[in-house]
């Protein structure tokens, strides 16, 4: 009985294990897949990642070093230990199996199970600490003087100038100049960087023999067009031309005014450009464009929205009015990510009630309403698919939609 209730006293977490059993795939993935990376070095990374999936399984559940790196070309839920659940990682790859190439949204997963994991709150983990500090830092600058309308203004301008030359960036709150950074090497081609038409921050460009990809890290941008190629010609002088790679997705009506298809990519000099860093994007302008969207589209149609109210209680106040009518209201949390059961259990272990509170998502996760309404049913939340809330209040308004 004693070694039993000791056992379990130190036994850590699902989240943990899955957090944990994800960061290790990530220096994996990199080890694996950067063709720059040194021998000594990548031999380092896949060790320390070796070690930490060794760490999780424990001297009664061994693994091999070379089953290891077959491991880490399957699901993530590979690398956790026999009889733990998958918790969404059984869909989730390091290494693309058709391309051979590392998915480039590791740092978002890993933030969002991160996410989970820190909610716990049993073990502390040091590879999280960058992202929350960075992720704080911003909040702090927009918060700075606690005045609603500053924040708004500071919040905003970051989520429409994710990246941009330095003389656009001249109307920048000063507050906020902190958040900005030179474009790292990986989002550049010779003097050149291509910034997603759809949140305008520079792509990741991975060149091959003979064509480049360029593309957004963001997976709902990407299947809406910001995905492109262009052949190398090293006597060029001038920007290459990207080619996207796909034709253009079908869009339902209902959903374009608030996921349009992505147009041709921004070309700028990225030594000329700034740009937020990934943990500001990933945090504050992926969900913020969906959050913009709703506010102008909606406003454009003579509805009441008001960003981020009370500091950021949640994102959108949304009120109609009518003559003979009650009026209504929805308080709005708009959640863009990329595993809905990570973020079921973050609103699980934030134990946060949703009365009174719409959970919205983009229309990409329509499908997974349904999951998110049977999950969070006894917390109270109210879930939409973006379009079908606009609809909605459109409705009430009085006004078509789209």
């Amino acid at each position: 009985m004693a070694n039993t209730v000791s056992a379990e006293r130190f036994r850590i977490s699902d989240d943990h294990v899955r957090y944990m059993a994800l960061y290790a795939a990530l220096i994996a993935a990199d080890a694996l897949t950067e063709p720059a990376m040194e021998g000594e070095r990548r031999l380092v990374a896949l060790t320390q990642a070796h070690g930490i999936v060794m760490a999780l399984r424990g001297p009664a559940q061994p693994l091999g070093f070379a089953e290891f790196r077959e491991l880490v070309r399957g699901p993530v839920a590979g690398l956790l230990p026999p009889g733990r659940e998958d918790g969404g990682l059984g869909s989730i790859f390091a290494i693309d199996p058709e391309t051979g190439e590392r998915n480039v949204e590791l740092e978002a997963l890993d933030g969002e199970y991160g996410a989970v994991a820190r909610l716990s709150g049993e073990v502390a983990y040091w590879p999280w600490l960058r992202d929350e500090l960075a992720e704080n830092k911003a909040y702090a600058l927009f918060m700075k003087g606690e005045n609603q309308r500053a924040y708004v203004r500071r919040r905003e301008f970051v989520v429409r100038h994710a990246a941009g030359i330095q003389r656009s960036m001249r109307s920048m709150p000063k507050e906020i100049e902190d958040l900005y950074v030179a474009v790292p090497g990986e989002r550049r081609y010779g003097r050149w960087c291509f910034l997603c038409p759809i949140c305008r921050w520079p792509m990741r460009v991975r060149p091959a023999e003979g064509v480049t990809a360029v593309a957004c890290d963001d997976r709902g941008h990407r299947e809406r067009g910001a995905d492109y190629r262009f052949v190398r010609d090293d006597d060029r002088e001038g920007a290459p031309e990207l080619v996207r790679i796909h034709p253009p997705p079908a869009v339902p009506a209902r959903s374009r005014p608030l996921a349009p298809v992505a147009g041709d990519a921004q070309i700028h000099e990225a030594g000329r450009t700034l740009m937020v860093g990934p943990e500001c994007w990933h945090s504050h302008v992926v969900p913020g464009v969906l959050e913009l969207a709703l506010h102008d589209e909606l406003g454009k149609r003579g509805v009441s929205v008001d960003l981020w109210p009370r500091l950021d209680s949640y994102d959108l106040h949304i009120t109609v009015e009518r003559e003979g009518r009650p009026k209504r209201v929805w308080k709005v949390d708009v959640k863009d990510v990329i595993s809905v059961k990570a973020l079921i259990r973050r609103l699980e272990r934030e134990g946060k009630p949703g009365s009174g509170l719409y959970l919205v998502v983009p229309d990409r996760l329509e499908s997974q309403v349904k999951l998110l309404e049977r999950a969070l049913a006894t917390m109270g939340w109210q879930v939409r698919a973006a379009s079908r809330l606009a609809q909605e209040i459109c409705r009430e308004q009085g006004v078509s939609w789209p």
